[in-house]
């Protein structure tokens, strides 16, 4: 998780807040909505990874609600509570489910990136008591993505310590996927 920067809302969202007749059915009317546009506005946003765990984004990706509008109808159409995920089935917004807790984080809100640390062998550890409760409420450590971060981590760990001078041309890379797990196995390994 690395903090995220929101784009301005999709007019389309705009406009279904404003139609959204708070008699009906928050899931009824969730439903109905074209999504497209949040969908693409979130993925161009979050450079086409999941908000959570950091994996490229495919085509099956789930527009969650961070605070669940089950808990809060309003929430339905808050831009400010919409996050692109992927379809992890044992991470992420399928993890999380309809549940909330105060002391998870919204990556659009707050910056995650120190909570956690991540090493070569793919798995991340919480540095607080909160972060160790993100990882297992949202699932980041699942056996799907250590093993997805350990053969990444791996190569690259293994390139830095055969030829120092590639550290500079990694620290320079846009990562397809995990950019806050390559960051800092870059920067401890460079000694930053």
């Amino acid at each position: 998780m690395h903090k995220l920067q929101r784009p301005i809302e999709p007019t389309s969202l705009t406009k279904a807040n404003k139609a959204y007749d708070r008699a009906t059915s928050q899931a009824k009317a969730w439903d109905e909505f074209d999504k497209d546009e949040v969908r693409e506005e979130l993925k161009v946003a979050q450079d086409g990874l999941c908000a959570y765990c950091e994996i490229s984004l495919t085509d099956n990706t789930r527009i969650d609600h961070f605070e669940p509008k089950k808990r809060d109808r309003e929430l339905t159409f808050d831009w400010e509570n919409l996050l692109l995920s992927c379809d992890g089935k044992d991470s992420c917004d399928i993890k999380k489910n309809n549940n909330f807790e105060d002391y998870w984080v919204n990556p659009y809100e707050e910056d995650p990136a120190g909570i956690f640390t991540f090493r070569s062998n793919g798995k991340i550890k919480g540095v607080t008591e909160d972060a160790k409760k993100i990882i297992k409420d949202f699932g980041l450590d699942s056996h799907r993505l250590t093993v997805q971060r350990r053969s990444i981590l791996a190569f690259l760990t293994k390139e830095l310590l055969s030829d120092s001078d590639t550290i500079e041309y990694y620290k320079n890379m846009d990562y397809p996927m995990f950019p806050t797990a390559y960051t800092q196995i870059i920067n401890n390994l460079s000694g930053e």
